[in-house]
């Protein structure tokens, strides 16, 4: 299975690959034309950002009238090919430091 690794305040995530539309210039919520998740609150993480320039990453979703919405990261990096029995309690273990796996539909949800 294929993974977008990305890093939001220092915290290492994934999604799933194949639900990635896009991955643009982040220049705030009001301007893409997309809903936006702020998953920093959503994840209870800091509001501030830590990358120099941050992305949007936007996903295909059915937990939203759209049926596509984004949030914003510190960091994506190359996608990822792992077998899903590396993850292990939420988490993918693979390559460097373990990373947290985010169900799109779960985390977009209500947006």
């Amino acid at each position: 299975m294929e993974y977008l690794p990305f890093r939001i305040a220092g915290r290492d995530f994934v999604v799933d690959a194949s639900r990635v539309h896009a991955i643009v210039p982040f220049e705030g919520p009001d301007h893409h034309p997309v809903p936006v998740v702020d998953l920093r609150q959503r994840l209870g993480l800091p509001p501030v950002f830590y990358g120099r320039r941050p992305v949007m990453v936007i996903l295909r979703t059915e937990a939203c009238e759209a049926g596509l919405a984004g949030f914003a990261a510190d960091y994506v990096s190359d996608v990822i090919n792992e077998s899903p029995e590396r993850c292990r309690g939420g988490k993918l273990r693979a390559r460097g430091r373990p990373k947290w796996v985010l169900d799109p539909d779960s985390l977009l949800i209500k947006v």
